[in-house]
């Protein structure tokens, strides 16, 4: 090391400097940089490793003092005997070296064993949505004992650092993003599972012919988009009467992520709302801000309209059946089967009944619909015909007042072991409202009254 290394510490530590809070205070102990600045440049015979080291000690307390550091230390209470340290600190003093060094080891020792970040926030603009997702998933880093095993002590006191420059905008996204770029990476490839005890997986809903838009999701060139569904949280699109659809490979690289509809335009263009989106972003806080958006509308959190949007370049890797465990019944399940066959992908089967104790309106409605349409025999085709012409306002209505007598015996079935199309029907047929329509043998012959 040679005088002008020193010189170069110095003028970068003044530029870092620049971004703190001016006071008198500040000014004044920068003069204690200056003033080892001028005694750098003027004495020929200065001891350079005794300088340096009491450089580095004047810096670390400047930033204790005025820095990212002082700003996290000030929201918290039990750090008041620190405070009282820096407080009384002389920047002249020839145990400054040791002093600051306490003062690190006691900083250094609450982050290692604190979870508790509540004190970091950052004001939410909807105009960016992507600012507070990244922010909020930044500090999931630190406070998710999951997430956590991937850093280490230094990377959990830089995170702290990025998440008071985020606060004050003192460093870009882009920037940010880059930073975490891996770690993020390797959480959502530990985090993501088919595992049914607790599942997190990416999920694309199929929506219209199941052949026929499953062969659109496979053909998307540059990139897939689906949403993050869980075993707390399934909010999907358009997913009223239908949740099956493909999923996505574990390591899976995320290209971007919002708690909201990005808008994207999976050929190649990538998301038009690229203000709601960021990279940065883990599975947590997407499925904790899907649950607040769900609750705050009154919707069950496991069939809800509040679905997120994760841009990947991967291609499926499976098809999954989200239900109650009805199978045949589901007017869409054989179809779905013939998929998988084709396709060579394997099937998952998600029962959501064994992530919640009892049936909201939603899920009547699910095993209304599909009971009926079974109940009818109202082959597809027929059906989308049915809903084109706007017919389909007599099932709906039948769906409606009967969904919870149809959910009751649906459970019934199910949990003596019994449920499957052929006993529901059978269960159906006992329902009054229902009886007339199979007075005869062609009670289809009803939907065209």
């Amino acid at each position: 090391m040679i005088k002008q290394d020193l010189l170069k510490l110095i003028i970068e530590f003044e530029k870092e400097t620049w971004k703190y809070k001016e006071s008198e205070e500040l000014i004044r102990d920068m003069e204690e940089i200056y003033m080892i600045e001028r005694t750098i440049k003027k004495d020929e015979n200065i001891d350079i490793k005794k300088v340096y080291h009491k450089l580095l000690a004047v810096m670390e307390t400047i930033r204790f003092k005025y820095g990212y550091e002082s700003m996290i230390i000030n929201c918290i209470p039990s750090l008041n005997s620190l405070k009282e340290k820096l407080n009384n600190i002389k920047l002249d003093s020839e145990t400054l070296t040791p002093d600051i060094q306490n003062i690190r080891i006691m900083y250094d020792n609450y982050i290692k064993n604190s979870s508790d970040f509540d004190y970091l926030h950052i004001k939410r603009n909807t105009s960016n949505e992507g600012i507070y997702l990244a922010f909020e998933s930044l500090k999931s880093l630190i406070t998710n004992k999951e997430y956590r095993k991937f850093i280490d002590e230094d990377q959990i006191k830089e995170i702290l650092i990025d998440c008071m420059k985020m606060i004050n905008g003192d460093s870009s996204l882009t920037k940010i993003e880059n930073k975490y770029k891996s770690i993020i990476q390797a959480v959502w490839t530990k985090s993501l599972t088919n595992d049914n005890d607790s599942f997190q997986v990416l999920f694309s809903n199929i929506t219209g012919p199941i052949s026929a838009q499953a062969q659109n999701l496979l053909n998307r060139p540059s990139q897939s988009s689906c949403s993050m569904i869980s075993s707390h949280f399934i909010g999907t699109y358009c997913g009223e009467h239908r949740r099956i659809g493909f999923i996505y490979p574990h390591d899976s690289n995320i290209i971007m992520a919002s708690a909201y509809d990005l808008g994207s335009n999976v050929f190649g263009l990538g998301a038009k709302n690229k203000e709601k989106g960021t990279s940065l972003v883990t599975p947590a806080v997407l499925e904790k801000l899907g649950i607040e958006r769900t609750q705050a509308i009154g919707e069950d959190v496991l069939s809800s309209s509040c679905y997120n949007e994760v841009l990947v370049d991967s291609k499926p890797c499976g098809l999954m059946f989200i239900g109650f465990g009805e199978d045949d019944l589901n007017i869409d399940y054989e179809e779905t089967l013939k998929l998988a066959k084709e396709l060579n992908l394997p099937l998952y089967k998600i029962d959501v009944l064994n992530y919640k104790n009892e049936l909201s309106d939603s899920d009547k409605e699910y095993i209304a619909y599909h009971s009926v349409i079974s109940f009818l025999d109202i082959e597809e085709q027929r059906m989308k015909q049915i809903i084109e012409n706007n017919e389909f306002d007599k099932i709906a209505k039948l769906i409606t007042n009967n969904k919870d007598i149809i959910a009751k015996k649906f459970i019934e079935l199910k949990q003596n072991g019994m449920l499957n199309k052929h006993n529901m029907i059978q269960a159906l047929s006992e329902i009054e409202s229902l009886q007339n329509l199979i007075s005869d043998n062609n009670h289809r012959k009803w939907l065209y009254d």
